[in-house]
């Protein structure tokens, strides 16, 4: 009977052993469950590496925001000269821009919010479309009181500026050569017309004789017109009495030029004389060039030989590039 008691009893102390260790057992995380384990900064293992993930994550996010952020593409600050009744175009490029505000101003006075127009001034006009990066201001007409900085304002923190500064001058067309223009009876007339402080090209350029529009479907008129150099030269062929008097260069965005054309009687004996005098004169300049560099050459050769003779008198007795020296030069030297 003790016995019994005694095999319960310890039955009884190893069912408790059992459930006790059960329950440290379900208690129990491993260390890099429990984040036990240190990283290189203190931090446990499992943390630091969910702290990097997420730091990078928050980077990439940083990143793309940036990326997605509006960006003033346009240059900070540019000049821009024109002339007078010209029509230019000031470019404000922003990518990314959604939802975002750009305003054009002159001074304290604003123009242009995208794309409405807060000025009553009909020659200021917004260019924008949806979906566009280009906020861009037209100015029709530009007149000397339009001279001023233009800025384009992004609306963002901090704000973005960039600033167009507009000089309006004042251009002239200029007809290249004497204000009086002689040609003789049956020959051709050559005019040719620059434009001058302009820097857009023309729409056109207009001839005028005596206040009315030259013909250019006339057989013997031709026009050239030099869109880079901004010119534009008149050629009229066979001309006859009629066609003197003035002759007027109209551009389209320049003041006018004019000069005065006389027509002469010539002969054929005296264009003879002028082509053969002209022919004289161009032989005469090219011998003239000739004589001066062979006489240079001369003196130059002549100078050097004195030079040679007057310091060695022996090398004149020289037959060979052997030194002759004298008798009493040796006698000298000993």
């Amino acid at each position: 009977m003790r016995a019994l008691k005694s095999g319960v009893t310890l039955t009884t102390y190893l069912l408790l052993t059992l459930c006790c260790c059960g329950f440290c057992v379900a208690e129990y995380r491993p260390p890099w469950m429990r984040g036990e384990v240190s990283g290189p900064s203190g931090v446990p293992t499992v943390l630091h590496n969910q702290t990097k993930v997420q730091q990078q994550e928050e980077g990439r996010n940083n990143e793309k925001r940036e990326k997605q952020r509006p960006r003033l593409l346009s240059r900070r600050y540019s000049r821009l000269v024109m002339s007078k009744g010209s029509t230019v175009t000031l470019n404000c490029s922003v990518e990314h821009a959604g939802d975002v505000l750009v305003s054009w101003s002159r001074g304290e006075d604003l123009l242009t919010v995208n794309k409405l127009r807060y000025t009553s001034d009909d020659r200021i006009s917004p260019l924008h479309e949806v979906s566009s990066r280009d906020f861009n201001l037209r100015l029709s007409n530009a007149q000397h009181n339009d001279s001023a900085t233009y800025t384009c304002r992004v609306a963002t923190q901090p704000e973005q500026v960039a600033k167009v500064s507009l000089d309006v001058r004042d251009a002239n067309a200029v007809i290249f050569g004497t204000y009086e223009v002689s040609v003789a009876a049956g020959g051709t007339l050559y005019l040719l017309c620059l434009v001058l402080e302009v820097y857009d090209i023309p729409e056109y350029i207009l001839w005028y004789h005596n206040a009315r529009i030259i013909d250019y479907t006339n057989p013997n008129i031709n026009v050239i017109i030099e869109e880079a150099t901004r010119s534009c030269e008149l050629q009229v062929r066979h001309m006859n009495f009629t066609d003197a008097g003035n002759y007027t260069c109209q551009p389209s965005n320049a003041a006018p030029a004019t000069t005065v054309v006389t027509v002469f009687k010539d002969t054929g004996r005296k264009k003879g004389r002028t082509q053969k005098c002209d022919d004289c004169v161009l032989f005469l300049q090219l011998g003239a060039t000739f004589a001066f560099f062979t006489l240079s050459f001369v003196i130059a050769f002549c100078c050097h030989a004195r030079r040679q003779h007057l310091t060695m008198p022996w090398r004149r007795y020289s037959l060979s590039d052997d030194v002759y020296l004298p008798p009493d030069y040796c006698d000298k030297i000993l």
